[in-house]
């Protein structure tokens, strides 16, 4: 992770949680944004841990607490570095690997029904059970069939957010069309009418 971080205090939208990747293990990554350039720190307080678990759906019922925050940001990091070698076929860290196969040998939360019979998740201690469920989950897709699916955007290095490309023939190239593509089409278009416009007569 770049140790950079934007000077300015960021945008609602550029802390907004971006869940585009088709993943929660990759959706996890994209906790921290802007990676090849001034770097964007989402999970800013334990907080934001908390709120990022409830919105991919794994809440805790105990608030996060400073090392969560730290452990989850350390786990991320690791998530992304395996990612990405399996996305340039390069040779994995050995420290990434202990690291994430040792979450994923730690007790995860559990789904268990309430008295509606509504889901919700337990665990002795619910913020790391919900990290070692991310881990496994990372596990699964860095071992399975769908890791060949890893991509990063097109717009990199604007963008350095990673997805699964499961859309027909393989072509899909933006995290999201109405975002990055637009903006990249959008950019293409001003290029080509400047080009138009300093052509000689």
């Amino acid at each position: 992770m770049s140790e950079a971080v934007k000077s300015h205090e960021p945008s609602a939208d550029e802390l907004a949680f971006r869940f585009v990747s088709g993943h929660r293990a990759l959706d996890f990554a994209a906790t921290f944004g802007d990676r090849y350039l001034a770097g964007l720190e989402r999970l800013r307080e334990p907080a934001d841990l908390d709120r990022w678990l409830a919105s991919a759906g794994i809440p805790a019922s105990t608030p996060a607490t400073v090392k969560d925050l730290d452990d989850a940001r350390q786990l991320r990091e690791v998530i992304y570095r395996l990612a990405r070698a399996v996305l340039h076929n390069t040779r994995v860290d050995g420290a990434d690997l202990d690291a994430l196969n040792a979450w994923a040998r730690t007790p995860r939360v559990a789904p268990q029904l309430d008295r509606r019979l509504r889901p919700e998740w337990a665990s002795p201690q619910p913020i790391k059970g919900a990290l070692a469920l991310i881990a496994v989950e990372a596990v699964e897709l860095l071992s399975g069939p769908e890791r060949q699916l890893i991509r990063e955007c097109a717009a990199a290095p604007a963008c350095s957010l990673l997805y699964l490309d499961r859309s027909r023939g393989r072509r899909r190239r933006w995290c999201q069309m109405q975002r990055c593509g637009s903006r990249a089409k959008m950019a293409e278009y001003r290029k080509r009418r400047g080009a138009s416009a300093e052509a000689p007569a």
